[in-house]
């Protein structure tokens, strides 16, 4: 037992996983700019094994009834007033109201007059990031003449992936803005809403002291995946609808298309790509508007229904324990059966990246609990071929160098 244990915990599996991660490191700091890559990278680049786990989530959840969300289309700022009107003659708790009213118009009288009958009204405002203060120093809001009858809340999201494939995954609570030197916070507009609609969850959101919370995606406004009741622009001016949608609930109002569903697959500035995308590689159109995923974030505070998530130092350490009992196995079987270096550690590979992703899926959708081997995987996809480097090359190099080092001092 003794000599199996001095084995595997020997000085060379050490070292060989340290030069593993130190080669991990070099390549990962390596930038290459080639179009050959490109396919490759929008394809396989923004994808996760946690997306394909959402999907199962959002199947097996129902709807949320606190939830009504309400289509601006492509409405004038008189007819964005008369769905203001209609909306508040049903008694919302809160209308939430994803939308920029920048510059003045001479029509703007009846949406003002529209704003100031709503009890509770969250419009969205916009965070800008100053690289010189290294934070964000200006805060874009609409036009004071609506600010006035309102609260506002930040719409940024944080997207992974390049403009063209912008996945939104995750969203900051509570931002700060740096201005004359002092720093204000700014609650998301999910936060806001909800701080308005449900103190005590608000609370808890803000017990959390999370920078950033991982978004869980309760589903999207049509088909299979509808979680959300969503009032058309025809059926709003018609008012054929249940007034119990409306009283005493949060109503989201945005672009949603011209009209829903929107089943044209083009690209637009207010939809982003989410782990409930139906193609998960190599992904073709956004599946989701933004005033949407407003909702899948309220929900989910609404419901404390949050995704914990490992941090990088303990991630780092398991990666490193995982590639340093690979190492004990590759290099135990190069010693002894050198002839099935290449099977045993192909079928290794195979079989611990089937085990962690399986782990991963597991954590994710029974645990809540977000865990990224990353490291752990290319580690292992590498070991076998950078062991053989650090055996015949690396390790020998340093041992003359030590010899010649020693024979100097010797003399």
């Amino acid at each position: 037992m003794r000599s199996i244990l001095k084995k595997i915990f020997s000085l060379d599996n050490f070292l060989a996983t340290t030069f593993i991660f130190f080669m991990l490191y070099v390549i990962s700091n390596i930038t290459i700019q080639s179009e050959i890559f490109n396919p490759v990278s929008d394809m396989f680049g923004d994808f996760e094994i946690t997306d394909l786990v959402s999907s199962k989530i959002e199947a097996d959840t129902p709807e949320d009834t606190n939830i009504v969300m309400v289509n601006i289309g492509n409405l004038s700022r008189e007819e964005i007033a008369t769905e203001l009107e209609i909306i508040n003659k049903y008694n919302p708790k809160i209308v939430g109201m994803d939308v920029f009213f920048r510059k003045p118009k001479d029509i703007d009288d009846t949406l003002m007059k529209a704003m100031s009958k709503i009890k509770n009204l969250v419009l969205v405002s916009k965070l800008h990031y100053s690289e010189q203060l290294n934070n964000f120093d200006s805060l874009e809001t609409s036009n004071p003449r609506f600010t006035q009858f309102s609260t506002t809340g930040h719409a940024n999201f944080i997207t992974e992936g390049d403009e063209m494939f912008r996945t939104a995954r995750t969203f900051v609570p509570f931002d700060t803005l740096l201005k004359n030197q002092k720093r204000e916070v700014v609650p998301a507009f999910a936060s806001k809403i909800v701080e308005i609609f449900d103190p005590t969850a608000y609370k808890a959101l803000a017990e959390r002291k999370n920078e950033i919370e991982l978004i869980r995606y309760r589903g999207n406004i049509f088909g299979g995946r509808r979680k959300f009741y969503v009032i058309d622009i025809d059926d709003l001016f018609a008012e054929n609808f249940e007034p119990s949608l409306i009283r005493n609930k949060i109503v989201l109002m945005g672009y949603m298309g011209e009209r829903v569903p929107d089943t044209k697959n083009t690209w637009d500035n207010d939809k982003f790509f989410t782990p409930l995308n139906n193609k998960y590689v190599g992904k073709a159109f956004q599946d989701m508007f933004g005033v949407v995923v407003h909702a899948n974030i309220v929900s989910m505070i609404l419901h404390q229904d949050y995704i914990d998530e490992s941090n990088n130092i303990f991630e780092f350490i398991l990666g490193f324990a995982i590639c340093f009992f690979s190492i004990a196995l590759f290099h135990f079987v190069l010693e002894v059966v050198p002839q099935l270096f290449d099977p045993v550690t192909k079928a290794f590979q195979l079989v611990i990246i089937v085990i962690l992703n399986f782990i991963v899926a597991y954590l994710f959708l029974e645990k809540n609990y977000k865990i990224d081997f990353g490291i752990a995987l290319v580690a292992i996809a590498l070991a076998p071929d950078l062991l053989e480097i650090y055996l015949h090359l690396v390790k020998k190099a340093f041992t003359f160098l030590l010899k010649k080092v020693y024979i100097r001092k010797t003399e």
